[in-house]
């Protein structure tokens, strides 16, 4: 069926996820290439089969039984600075994109510190912490349809909001984006880091196997703060547990299953919404299910 590519089968999703949860691809791709990328596509369009493209795993929720078609890893990896931009390929991970613009004196980035995405998960999913977001920055995106029709997307044509993108909502697959940078002081820039790299050492479950945020923030408050309020760090269902730095954070213990984790996700939306009175949505993306 995909003849000329190096397709494997029956490929364990859990180690490319920071849950480090989930079952297998029924046909998965590490794309390196867009040619590969590109003609994995028309295969799988041909087909019919249903495609998921995997960035840095991070936010994601892989269900036990795995994904019923083909997942392609992003693993497109160029990277260029031309003065105050910089071009980055989807699979590069946001922490090298941030390293490479720190060295070279440029700002606008680093508010990123420490978060594992790729830059194409951090366009589709208009990533945020510290006060920033990524539509802040973005420039342009190239991206492609399922067909391999490639376009260039403005920060305009994005539509942007909190925590989504278009990306989100439309079949384009997002190959490359662009960032409008800024002159910084080179040693500023690296002290930021470092504290950012500290700050979320204290404040979050970092060593352990988080997807992150599990919920978006709600309207005039934190989605840490109302499940801390209701003195829910450290319940636990199976392998799944909130943690215990930051309620915000599902932790997977060490043998959490996908179904322990929507369980968990299930409760904690429930006990808000009937002692709260607040509707949390779901930051996680559900693959698989």
């Amino acid at each position: 069926m995909f003849e000329g590519l190096p397709i494997e089968q029956q490929v364990p999703l859990a180690p490319f996820t920071t849950f480090k949860i989930g079952g297998p691809a029924k046909y998965f791709l590490r794309a390196k290439t867009l040619a590969e990328l590109l003609q994995a596509l028309t295969m799988a369009q041909s087909s019919n089969m249903a495609v998921y493209i995997l960035g840095g795993g991070s936010n994601v929720l892989v269900h036990d039984r795995g994904f019923d078609g083909l997942v392609i890893k992003m693993e497109l990896h160029d990277i260029s600075i031309t003065t105050t931009r910089l071009t980055a390929g989807a699979g590069v991970l946001l922490n090298t994109a941030i390293r490479l613009a720190v060295n070279a004196g440029l700002a606008g980035l680093e508010f990123a510190t420490g978060v594992p995405a790729s830059v194409g998960g951090a366009v589709w999913a208009n990533l945020g912490c510290r006060g920033s977001d990524i539509s802040q920055i973005v420039e342009s995106v190239v991206a492609c349809d399922r067909q391999g029709n490639q376009k260039i997307f403005t920060r305009a044509d994005c539509q942007f909001q909190y925590r989504d993108s278009m990306f989100k909502h439309q079949p384009w697959i997002i190959l490359q984006a662009s960032f409008q940078l800024h002159f910084g002081d080179n040693t500023a820039l690296r002290q930021r880091m470092v504290a950012l790299t500290k700050l979320k050492k204290n404040e979050q479950n970092v060593g352990e196997d988080t997807a992150g945020c599990a919920f978006r923030n709600p309207i005039n408050s934190t989605a840490s703060q109302l499940i801390d309020q209701l003195g829910l760090k450290g319940f636990q269902i199976g392998g799944a547990k909130v943690s215990e730095r930051h309620a915000n954070f599902i932790i997977n213990t060490g043998q959490a299953t996908a179904d322990q984790v929507v369980q968990l996700i299930s409760y904690i939306k429930q006990q808000v919404r009937d002692q709260l009175g607040v509707q949390l949505q779901e930051e996680i993306e559900y693959v698989g299910f």
